[in-house]
């Protein structure tokens, strides 16, 4: 077994190598691709420990594998990603401000149930030009209206992506909504499960937090340490007692003919508008819309990045049973 953790080390160094990424130990254990991906024969693991991996990471740095300054582990002759790690989370820290600063607003938004940052500003991995991807959870049935009312707020803060940017510093991109009696994310992939593994709650209750990654075990597939109910209180906002008033009060008022009137107006604006960009039928992403899920990424980086995954596993001589795939692109 000690094989496979040792490859598990090194291509979850190399996945985060194609992001310019290095990692700390405890970053390791928890985004450590799963050994059973590196399995000739299925086999039991043990539980991975800290002390584990630190003794596999001194044996790759002994073999020249692998580098390590003050703590950040990164390929051999990537010494350049320790500063780069350096000035990125200065930049995520300022960038963190910005974005709560906006989203405690977000608690006045109708059937909002969920609030979660991904992307690269959830592990402090950003860029002067990078925006703010989140994932929404939205109540069933109300997936549209929840949507408008999310991007009416964003929008009167200046804060909301447009169609037409090229790039959107500190706007907020809602790529990805689904909602809390379908929280199953279908499109399994090694891409789709460290960045479901890296979301940050900001507005959520725990229960539904628990019930979403509850509903998506599938993760621990390609990400074998991780454990959702660690990351439960990192950076979430503590809802204005007004803004849920206000919230709740719209809540009272649409769930009635008229809510559901207007439901199937905004449904049927949306979809006609998404049906007609032609960004939906393009090839190398995936665009989603019905009434449980609106997902907008038309021009995913997963197949690029996986793409390099696999060819830098070749490299390095690491064999696995087969090549990771994407989720299922168009």
């Amino acid at each position: 077994m000690t094989t496979e953790i040792r490859d598990s080390i090194l291509a979850t160094l190399a996945y985060y190598d194609i992001l310019d990424f290095p990692l700390t130990l405890f970053e390791i254990k928890k985004y450590l691709i799963n050994p059973a991906r590196f399995q000739i024969l299925p086999q039991a693991i043990n539980e991975i420990t800290l002390g584990g991996i630190q003794k596999e990471l001194d044996y790759l740095c002994s073999a020249e594998k692998i580098s390590s300054q003050n703590g950040f582990q990164f390929l051999n002759g990537r010494e350049e990603l320790y500063e780069k790690r350096m000035e990125k989370d200065k930049i995520a820290s300022a960038k963190w401000k910005k974005f709560l600063k906006i989203s405690k607003w977000f608690a006045a938004v109708p059937y909002l149930r969920g609030f979660l940052v991904g992307g690269s500003l959830a592990y402090n991995n950003t860029v002067k030009d990078s925006d703010f991807d989140a994932l929404i959870i939205a109540k069933s049935g109300r997936l549209y209206t929840c949507r408008v009312f999310l991007s009416l707020v964003a929008s009167l803060f200046g804060a909301r992506r447009k169609r037409s940017d090229l790039v959107a510093p500190d706007k907020f991109c809602f790529n990805h909504y689904i909602t809390d009696g379908n929280l199953n994310i279908k499109h399994e992939s090694l891409y789709n499960a460290q960045s479901y593994a890296n979301l940050k709650p900001v507005l959520i209750s725990e229960e539904l937090f628990k019930k979403f990654y509850g509903a998506n075990v599938w993760l621990n597939k390609y990400v074998y340490n991780f454990r959702p109910a660690d990351d439960f209180v990192l950076r979430k906002i503590k809802p204005s007692l007004t803004l849920a008033l206000f919230a709740g009060i719209a809540e009272k008022v649409l769930n009635s003919f008229w809510g559901n009137w207007l439901e199937g107006i905004l449904k049927h604006f949306q979809q006609k508008r998404i049906k007609n960009n032609s960004a939906t039928y393009e090839s190398g992403g995936r665009v989603v819309f019905n009434d449980n899920e609106l997902e907008f990424h038309p021009r995913s980086f997963e197949k690029v990045l996986l793409a390099k995954y696999n060819a830098g596993l070749k490299k390095a001589g690491i064999f696995t049973v087969g090549e990771e795939k994407d989720s299922g692109l168009n």
